[in-house]
């Protein structure tokens, strides 16, 4: 019988995609303007994407942020501004939402196809959650699932490369059209169970926190990841429980006896 339920994010929690986020985010820039950028201009750029990841909400925003830092936009601005810079973008841009999200994805695809190794060699997972994701799929008490705005076929590529056989039935990615909180609303109806929601972005916690339905759902802030509060926010003193890697493995193991 399931007595414990918990939900992770991937990226930023569970995996450190972020050099393949900056390479697939650039060919698919490239593609779309049909443009050639010399790697060195590239590679100038990477220190600034990493940096500013935070601000991401969806994939298909990390080809905007390399067309944004291409113009010389200040760090600190988009810090400050990005939604607004997002949509002056797209405004300016012969493309759309859409066309950017299927512009990431094929570039993504067409790697799994034809360059697997490599794509698999730019993520890394985090110390430690390979056990941690195993350990909790050999525990009949709980149940574990992953909510993220990737698609689930890469999310379930990269967990068969760690030897996780992840159910993919418990793994909610972009395709799914709902935000976060929807997906915990149904999960929650289905599991009568304690329930844990873990992620690295406090705007989505907050998002979370607010839901009356999603009051019995226990939230933890992720620090180890892209973690870093945008200017302006503040940890609420109650609700969210931020853990580092340590912290978190330590809770999980003690739910098996």
């Amino acid at each position: 019988m399931v007595s414990q339920v918990i939900a992770f994010d991937s990226d930023g929690v569970i995996c450190d995609g972020l050099a393949e986020y900056f390479h697939s985010a650039a060919i698919a820039y490239q593609q779309i303007t049909q443009t050639n950028l010399e790697q060195k201009t590239l590679e100038s750029l990477r220190p600034a994407f990493y940096e500013l990841r935070p601000v991401i909400e969806t994939g298909w925003e990390m080809v905007v942020l390399i067309h944004v830092l291409l113009q010389g936009q200040n760090s600190n601005v988009i810090w400050q501004d990005w939604r607004r810079i997002l949509a002056q973008s797209l405004s300016h841009w012969d493309t759309t939402q859409d066309g950017l999200m299927l512009a990431l994805d094929t570039v993504r695809d067409r790697q799994i196809t034809n360059e697997l190794d490599h794509w698999l060699s730019l993520h890394r997972f985090y110390d430690g959650m390979p056990a941690c994701l195993k350990q909790l799929l050999a525990d009949d008490a709980v149940e574990t699932y992953i909510i993220t705005t990737k698609e689930a076929r890469f999310v379930h590529q990269l967990l068969q490369q760690q030897n996780i056989n992840f159910p993919s039935s418990n793994i909610f990615g972009k395709e799914t059209k709902q935000p976060k909180s929807e997906i915990l609303k149904q999960l929650l109806q289905k599991h009568k169970s304690t329930f844990w929601f873990i992620e690295d972005r406090l705007k989505t916690l907050g998002k979370v926190q607010k839901e009356p339905e999603l009051t019995a759902v226990k939230l933890f802030l992720a620090t180890w990841g892209y973690n870093c509060f945008m200017v302006g926010e503040r940890l609420p003193l109650r609700g969210i429980e931020a853990v580092d890697l340590g912290g978190w493995l330590e809770k999980v193991a003690q739910l098996s006896p």
